[in-house]
């Protein structure tokens, strides 16, 4: 049998349900250690029943098995099943909505997708160079905070990972952003764009921009403490609907109740937990710094949120993987239910890898030319035609309503790119609503009767180090075509030729030196120019990985191994008499004895007489001298667990049970338990 990926958590066993209930609540979706996990261990489960519960959890999918460098395990819920865990187990959470006046504390901002757009342009147009020492220029750095409106005084949960970073924190956090969703690269001379990432970045929809920054941002930025990624998901759910206020006390008091709200808090108390509500704030504070959410207090000073109209969602990625094994995000049945999340459902990997149909630019609404130059976007408009359209012209803002304003400083940068006067004029022609009005046109022309009058243009010289030389390359036979002779010690040099011209001047020995720029030159490259065949945006490996920001990379993620199902190994079984597991009988104490120690000794549960009651025990410890072996008692049909420590003389039949034949039967049932010690 071969154990398919689990989408729902009804396919799992009951210990397997149970392992993973204590887990995700105790860790969320953080790593944790073996040791950890046994301490966490079910008191109706044996080691044995962990073990195989856990290999049943890897093979589903439910759970990651990640190995630090120096070859420690560690379990993890992933990413991208988090949310499906976590309304699995944890249904109820409460929408107290909250009725009259409001005062908004914290406002939205502009939306981080237009931030990121901004900053794009800002890199394209002028780039981000790095100093000697690694750090990017005071003068670039001051011009890039300009123009982004994120404020710096609502980013307080990100300080911490800022550590020794001196530039402004909003410019930290747009790097850190840009680079884990690979829209940036850094080489030694500064930041670049990556093209090909770009225009895949750009067929994106506001809403599918939106969804993947949240996806990003919740796991990067939030603290990793297993409390606050409760929270963080919890109002993800698809009840806390868009424009509507809700309190934030009644969702803590319910974590608190459902034993989500960290050690410092006692579930079923009715205190605060003061700790969970300032990171709560904080990260309601970070939210409405991207354009998200608002924060607000009702006139009795409670503390309440609403969601914008453009609410993210989680979608299916995890960071830095393929689309594989994410089927804890709603699909047709699972929409049916009474769910508490809404993410998208993800593309199969086949699909992310074909390209995306091209669609015509006149499917979607074109913007708007006003007779005074300025340009309307409104939100239909493609992020494509936008990108294109700022080649062109100046962006004012970007708002719900983007603005731009067509400029002839542009105009003549956009020449410079390679994008024509005369192009420009029949594109934006082209994407406007209505076309450009009369006044717009009769501009640009008379703008573009004075571009490209005259041309600035880079060339290769040659320098020489005296009268001589320069005397000798004039007269040198194979060198009439190749080089122009412009003055006594310089000429100018065919790009093309370039090789050529070195192997003479070797073979002359005037071997030539670069002393900066490249031999051959580079025709300009039009940054704003979108090639038609683009492929699915998907988040890189290097989301995962750590920026300026960010909490770093996680341990190195091992393969799943789904091809079998769970397996065991007893060591030494076939040498164990195969009576003291077929048979329930009396033995002799010493044998008695015995059995039990191999119980314990793999880590099983054995079934024994007990008061005249059959019950399953776990053996725990052995002492001697009198010999006693301390454990858990269970009763078939009780909801106890009773913690014991028995004699040889204190039971009658014993017999061992295997793990794998008992499986899913009496201990599987057993998740009531309570322990009594």
């Amino acid at each position: 049998m071969e154990l398919e990926p689990a989408d729902d958590i009804s396919r799992l066993s009951s210990d397997a349900c149970e392992v993973l209930l204590r887990i995700a609540a105790e860790h969320a979706a953080s790593p944790c250690t073996a040791d950890s996990i046994e301490r966490l261990r079910p008191e109706f489960l044996c080691r044995a029943e962990q073990i195989l519960a856990l290999e049943e959890l890897l093979h589903t999918g439910m759970l990651e098995l990640r190995q630090k460098v120096w070859g420690e395990r560690l379990y993890q819920v992933p990413q991208q099943q988090y949310p499906l865990i976590l309304r699995s187990f944890w249904t109820g959470c409460p929408q107290v909505q909250v009725e009259g006046t409001i005062r908004v504390e914290h406002a939205a901002c502009s939306e981080l997708a237009g931030e990121i757009f901004q900053s794009l342009l800002f890199i394209a147009r002028e780039g981000l160079p790095l100093t000697s020492k690694g750090v990017l220029h005071k003068k670039q750095l001051s011009r890039l905070a300009g123009r982004l409106s994120i404020p710096e005084g609502a980013l307080a949960l990100l300080e911490s990972s800022a550590g020794h970073q001196s530039y402004p924190l909003p410019v930290t956090l747009i790097i850190d952003l840009l680079s884990a969703l690979g829209l940036i690269t850094r080489d030694n001379s500064g930041y670049a764009l990556d093209r090909p990432v770009l225009q895949r970045w750009l067929t994106l929809t506001a809403q599918e921009m939106t969804d993947t920054l949240y996806t990003l941002i919740i796991s990067r930025y939030g603290a990793p403490l297993p409390e606050e990624q409760h929270f963080r998901h919890l109002l993800s759910a698809a009840e806390f609907k868009a424009d509507e206020w809700f309190a934030v006390a009644p969702v803590l008091s319910w974590m608190r109740q459902n034993g989500l709200a960290g050690e410092q808090a006692v579930p079923g108390t009715a205190g605060t937990d003061s700790g969970l509500k300032q990171a709560a704030l904080a990260w309601l504070r970070l939210l409405a710094a991207f354009g998200w959410c608002e924060l607000g207090s009702s006139a009795e000073g409670e503390e309440c949120f609403r969601w914008k109209a453009v609410k993210p969602q989680l979608t299916g990625h995890s960071l830095g993987a393929t689309p594989q094994n994410q089927e804890g995000y709603l699909d047709s049945a699972s929409e049916a239910q009474d769910t508490a999340f809404s993410p998208q459902r993800p593309a199969a990997t086949e699909a992310a890898r074909r390209p995306l149909p091209q669609e015509s630019d006149s499917a979607f609404p074109g913007f708007i030319v006003q007779p005074d130059f300025e340009v309307l976007v409104p939100p239909e408009v493609p992020y494509t035609v936008r990108w294109t359209l700022a080649g062109c012209a100046e962006l004012l803002h970007h708002e719900d309503i983007w603005s731009f304003r067509l400029t002839r400083e542009r105009l003549e940068a956009a020449a410079d790119q390679g994008f024509a006067p005369g192009e420009v004029i029949s594109w934006l022609n082209d994407h406007a609503a209505g076309g450009l009005p009369e006044q717009a046109i009769l501009a640009l022309r008379q703008w573009a009767r004075a571009i490209g009058r005259t041309e600035l243009a880079e060339v290769l010289l040659l320098s020489c180090a005296g009268e001589q030389e320069g005397g000798d390359i004039a007269a040198h036979p194979r060198l009439q075509d190749i080089v122009t002779r412009i003055g006594p010690l310089h000429f100018i040099v065919r790009p093309e030729a370039a090789g050529q011209l070195r192997k003479e001047l070797a073979a002359a020995g005037l071997a030539p030196s670069v002393r900066a720029g490249k031999l051959n030159g580079t025709a300009p490259t039009q940054l704003f120019e979108l090639s038609g065949t683009v492929q699915r945006y998907e988040l890189p490996a290097a989301a995962g990985e750590r920026g300026l920001l960010g909490t770093g990379p996680s341990p190195k993620l091992l393969p799943p191994d789904r091809g079998t199902p769970p397996m065991l190994e007893l060591p030494g079984e076939e040498a164990v008499p195969q009576l003291w597991f077929n048979q329930w009988r009396q033995y002799h104490a010493t044998t008695a004895q015995k059995v039990m120690e191999q119980a314990l000794s793999w880590g099983i549960k054995v079934r024994l007489s007990y008061g005249g009651k059959a019950a399953d025990f776990i053996p725990e410890r052995i002492s001697g001298r009198p010999w006693r072996v301390r454990g858990i008692l269970l009763f078939p049909g009780m909801e106890t667990a009773e913690e014991t420590e028995l004699a040889a003389e204190d039971w009658q039949e014993i017999q061992l049970l295997h793990p794998l034949k008992g499986r899913n039967s009496s201990s599987a049932e057993a998740g009531g338990y309570v322990m009594i010690r």
